[in-house]
Formats: structure tokens, C-alpha cells, sequence
């Protein structure tokens, strides 16, 4: 007996959203893609069109008030005005997320025990989305304090980047389970694209600090896949004049500057900012995948172009080489330039051999300086770790003048001249005082504290 032949049955189509939910999602959508006047204009046209009072009791109208609060709160979070705070001027920021957080626990119970009006979002629905909202809010505060943090750190010449990546890290500890209500679905997504390049730049700064090529470039490349997929969510007027839309880690970055916020644009400045430093710490390592006359070019499309810098340094002033010391000592995964294997291991380096240099120019490092550079390294150790400080010598015998000064905790700049120079030649402290200071990334760090009228 034959079996019957059936069509295959339709699949069941999704149930229709209401006009509410289908508010809400765009409302979340447009916060996402920074357009926070376009989610306020939202919001305030439902209020319009249902007529409703300015003073509401019912959870419907009490949310649309909140979240026109919350697209005023957002927009003025990625503005980061409430770094630039003086004295008597109210913190705008801090005191929206603050009054938000109450707003919306008030219209979470009001929703559990209002009468249903039959609007869909009423009731349960309401309520729940109010309560992740919430937890949306206390992240938005943990980052506040995060950034402030960070602003007054860069007051420092010595960022700790390890304390900074742990805060970071910490925070997406606490929030990684939070606000994933289907509706917030696209505010969840932008959160974690902040979050995540924060995460990955900080930790390619402190594996930079420790000279760890692999993990360097590994987390660079990761803020750079997030930022440009953080970017890709903007609207097409706006993407292609984006300034993080790269097709390469090393990539120039555009000439146009889009209307995106303060926050995005820092983020995407501290990016190049390391990439830049990428290129110095490791140029050895770089220079042996290509030619001089490419690595030259990749060099200059840099956003701080540290080999054309130091060229026109060593032309200006006749100074005989810039190097810079690495010290190993206590390093476990010191293992030479380049990439090693995990089971490639190498005896430990000692005396001259544990302060290897990690970029010489012109050429390699200068062999004969090496004994006084390393002796005036150790016996001026504690001038060095206050990191603003450039120690000078002129050896009498070989008749050569030493300038040092530190970058980061185990890394040393070095000038050479093979002449007798003044302790207080202003054109080379100040190249070793810029070359340092932009290397630590703290004038980068101190932009957070300009906000949006940076």
C-alpha cells in the first residue's frame, strides 16, 4: 500500500510583535548606532501621538519618560563630560544613571502590581525588562568609574596598565550575564564591543611593557576586528568616512573624521597609539618579513612614526645611534626576537647578555658602548624608575656622552653621541622626554580628560 504523499506543512510563521515591542527594539537599536537624538525623537513622538500627560502613573508612559532619560544619559556617557567636572558644576552623568536606576525599579514594581491596560509590555514583560535595564545602568556606572579612573592615572608618567586591564576585566566579569533581554539584544552588543577593545588594548600595553610579541599582536589584532565590527553597525553615511574602518592592523587610518562620539573616537586613537609603539618594540622582528623599503612605509602610515622620527633626530643632532635596553632579568618568557615555539627553551641570559637591545638605529647596536651603557644603567637605577627623569654622562676616556632615559618599567632609551655634549642640550631632552611620554601612551590616557570637547 502506498503511503500517502503529503506536502510539507508551512512553517509556522512568528507571532506578530506589537507596535510597543517593535518601539522598543528600535529605540535600542538606534542607541547602538550612537544616534541618541533619533531614540529621544522616538520615544517622545509615542508620548505625543498616545496623548499622554506629562505626569503619568501608568509603568508604560513612566518607561517612556525613562528612556528618553536614558538616550540623554547615553549620549552624554560617550561624550564623557563627567571627567572635565569643576568645582559647583553639577556631574551631569553620575546623577542621570543614578535617578535612572530609581526610575526604572519604581516602574518594575508598579509593573508587578498595575492592572493590565492591555498593552502587550505591561505586566511581566515590564517589569523584566525594567529589571535588566537596571543592571544595563550599574554597568554603564562601573564604567564611569573606570574612566575616571583612568583620567586621573594619566596625570602619572607611570600608568599601571596591569591595574587597569584587571578593573576592566573585572567588569566584564560582573555584567557578562546581565541586561540579555532579547529587546536589548543590540545595546548588549555595543556594550561589549566597549568593553572588550578596552579589555584587549590595556592587555596589549602590558604584554608591550614585557616585550611579548605574540600576545601583543594577538590583542591588537582583536581590538582592531572589534572596532571595525563596532563600526560596521553604524549607518552606510557614516561608515565611510569611518576612522577605525581599516583593511589591516597597520592600515592608514582616513583623512575624514566622522560624527561619532568622543568615546568611540578615543578608543580608536588608543588603538594607533599602540599600533604605533607595535612597530618600534618590535620593528626587528618586522623588518625581517618585508624590505627596508616597505618597512619604511609601513612605519609612516603609523599614526606616530617612531623610526622617522628618530632618523630626523640622529640627522639634526649628529647623534651616533638611539637604542633602546630591555632588562630580563626575572622575565620567565624572555626568549630572544620573534615568535619561539612553547618547548623552544633557551638558558637564561646574564650579565651584558640580560640587557639585549630590542631596536638599535642606525645598524646594529653599538657592541663598544654596550659595558658603559649597561654600568650606568645599574648604578642609576633609582634616578631611571622615577620615569621623568634623564640621566647624563660623559665618558671621558672614549669621549661619548650617554643620554637615558626610562619608558617603561623594563625598557630604556638611549642616545648616543660620539662628542662631549651639555647635560642641558634642550634638543635632546626633549626628544627623549616626547619620544617617552608617547610611548607610555599617557598623553592619550589624558584625553579622557578633555571629553568631547577634545
Amino acid at each position: 500500500m502506498e503511503t500517502e504523499k503529503r506536502s510539507p506543512s508551512p512553517s509556522p510563521s512568528k507571532p506578530p510583535i506589537s507596535r510597543e515591542q517593535a518601539l522598543l527594539e528600535s529605540f535600542f537599536h538606534a542607541l547602538s548606532q550612537f544616534a541618541f537624538d533619533k531614540a529621544k525623537d522616538q520615544v517622545e513622538k509615542e508620548k505625543e501621538a498616545k496623548r499622554l500627560p506629562l505626569v503619568s502613573s501608568t509603568p508604560w508612559s513612566m518607561l517612556l519618560a525613562s528612556l528618553s532619560h536614558l538616550a540623554f544619559a547615553e549620549k552624554m556617557y560617550f561624550s564623557l563630560p563627567f571627567i572635565t567636572k569643576k568645582f559647583f558644576k553639577k556631574d551631569t552623568v553620575r546623577d542621570s544613571f543614578k535617578n535612572l536606576m530609581t526610575e526604572l525599579k519604581r516602574i518594575e514594581e508598579t509593573a508587578h502590581t498595575a492592572t493590565s491596560t492591555g498593552s502587550p509590555v505591561e505586566g511581566s514583560l515590564m517589569a523584566e525588562l525594567c529589571r535588566h535595564l537596571c543592571q544595563f545602568v550599574q554597568a554603564r556606572q562601573d564604567l564611569n568609574n573606570f574612566y575616571e579612573n583612568m583620567a586621573t592615572m594619566s596625570s602619572s608618567s607611570n600608568v599601571n596598565c596591569s591595574d587597569l586591564s584587571h578593573m576592566v576585566d573585572e567588569i566584564c566579569r560582573r555584567h557578562s550575564k546581565g541586561f540579555h533581554h532579547p529587546i536589548l539584544d543590540s545595546l548588549k552588543s555595543s556594550f561589549g564591543y566597549e568593553a572588550d577593545i578596552l579589555s584587549n588594548l590595556l592587555k596589549a600595553q602590558c604584554d608591550m611593557a614585557e616585550w611579548k610579541f605574540l600576545p601583543s599582536l594577538l590583542h591588537l589584532h582583536e581590538s582592531h576586528v572589534k572596532l571595525s565590527s563596532w563600526c560596521y553597525i553604524l549607518p552606510p553615511t557614516e561608515l565611510s568616512t569611518s576612522l577605525t574602518l581599516k583593511k589591516s592592523l597597520f592600515g592608514s587610518a582616513p583623512k575624514k573624521h566622522i560624527e561619532a562620539p568622543f568615546l568611540y573616537q578615543w578608543l580608536g586613537k588608543l588603538q594607533d597609539a599602540l599600533v604605533s609603539k607595535f612597530t618600534l618594540y618590535f620593528y626587528h622582528i618586522l623588518g625581517r618579513q618585508t624590505t627596508p623599503v616597505e618597512m619604511k612605509s609601513l612605519t609612516a602610515r603609523a599614526s606616530v612614526d617612531y623610526v622617522g622620527r628618530i632618523t630626523a633626530f640622529i640627522r639634526r643632532s649628529d647623534a651616533f645611534n638611539v637604542c633602546m635596553l630591555l632588562d630580563t632579568h626575572g622575565m620567565e618568557s624572555y626568549q630572544g626576537h620573534g615568535y619561539h615555539l612553547p618547548r623552544d627553551i633557551k638558558e637564561t641570559p646574564s650579565g651584558l647578555g640580560a640587557f639585549p637591545a630590542i631596536f638599535s638605529f642606525p645598524g646594529d647596536r653599538p657592541v663598544d658602548h654596550w659595558p658603559n651603557i649597561v654600568s650606568i644603567l645599574l648604578d642609576k637605577v633609582q634616578e631611571l624608575n622615577s620615569l621623568d627623569k634623564i640621566v647624563f654622562l660623559f665618558d671621558n676616556r672614549v669621549q661619548s656622552t650617554y643620554f637615558l632615559t626610562r619608558v617603561d618599567p623594563r625598557t630604556t632609551l638611549v642616545v648616543i653621541f660620539n662628542s662631549k655634549r651639555s647635560e642641558k642640550d634642550s634638543y635632546v631632552t626633549t626628544f627623549l622626554t616626547e619620544t617617552a611620554t608617547l610611548l607610555r601612551n599617557t598623553k592619550v590616557f589624558a584625553l579622557l580628560k578633555q571629553g568631547g570637547k577634545g
